[in-house]
């Protein structure tokens, strides 16, 4: 039996049948009527399962949306010490996926499958050069030109467009092998 928190689980109280009519009525009409009078709270409980993910890559989405509004900490790699972009990165595919990946963004990209823009999917990793000629900041696509990082000291994990600053900066994607799997429950 499934008991909802604030909700009767009294059976007299869920019927709307006077003990009169109760006698007089089928069985069958008390049902129901008890059933329409609970339903508010199953299409409540519905409404807060959420959907599982489809595979490890929707899970590494969801750990590194999980750190947004935490401020960036340079060479922070857990949710208690903050994240810089390349922690962010690696703590979520190792809690999502299950995946080590090298701790520098630079090496994160040497060991990425390069993919163009147009293949790239959720999941995948997007580079840039924010200083210098190597790649020194990294985050997780997350379709529609958008993608989740941990922007620099000051600032929060985000979510940003792939336009302005970070369009002219961009070097390209990368797919992280072994990372997609289906999840099974």
């Amino acid at each position: 039996m499934l008991v909802l928190a604030g909700c009767s689980t009294n059976p007299r109280s869920l019927s709307a049948v006077s003990p009169a009519q109760q006698a007089t009525e089928p069985a069958k009409n008390r049902v129901v009527q008890a059933h329409q009078k609970t339903k508010p709270h199953t299409v409540q409980l519905a409404k807060a399962r959420k959907a599982p993910a489809a595979s490890t890559l929707e899970k590494v989405t969801w750990c590194a949306r999980k750190q947004q509004g935490k401020m960036y900490c340079w060479g922070g790699s857990s949710p208690t010490t903050g994240f810089d972009c390349s922690g962010l990165t690696q703590y979520s595919f190792k809690q999502g996926a299950g995946v080590n990946l090298p701790r520098t963004a630079a090496a994160q990209y040497q060991a990425a499958e390069k993919v163009n823009q147009q293949e790239a999917r959720k999941g995948d990793l997007v580079f840039f050069r924010t200083r210098g000629k190597r790649v020194s900041h990294v985050g997780i696509y997350l379709g529609d030109n958008k993608f989740i990082h941990a922007p620099r000291t000051g600032k929060s994990i985000t979510t940003s467009k792939l336009q302005g600053y970070w369009k002219q900066r961009l070097v390209g994607f990368g797919r992280v092998q072994g990372a997609c799997r289906p999840v099974y429950s």
